[in-house]
């Protein structure tokens, strides 16, 4: 948030560092936190896909799992079309199945 950002995250995180920090998803990771699956679009000029692998970083160098999957969608279209018939939802089904056999049993793997 210190570096060129949208007015949008002012609006949404207002403009306390301490508050960002605060929220930040970042910050309160710890050894033995859940998995992650990072879907990042790479179609976004901010390169959110960087952020991504390094959040994946983080949570890796404190023994956890993380994946990045990057998508040639917009935002938009990653929340819109997850759960249609594609690669991408077989990506992210697939990442869920892992996590669980219950779960892998109800996705049919």
């Amino acid at each position: 948030m210190d570096g060129p950002h949208l007015p949008l995250y002012d609006e949404a995180f207002g403009a306390d560092p301490a508050h960002w920090v605060a929220l930040s998803p970042y910050h309160p990771l710890e050894a033995g936190t859940a998995p992650f699956q990072f879907v990042c679009s790479t179609q976004r000029p901010d390169r959110p896909c960087l952020q991504a692998a390094h959040m994946a970083r983080q949570v890796r160098g404190l023994g956890g799992r993380a994946e990045v999957l990057p998508e040639p969608l917009s935002h938009g279209d990653i929340n819109g079309t997850l759960g249609q018939d594609s690669g991408y939802t077989r990506a992210v089904e697939d990442f869920m199945a892992s996590l669980d056999p219950a779960v892998a049993a109800l996705l049919g793997r």
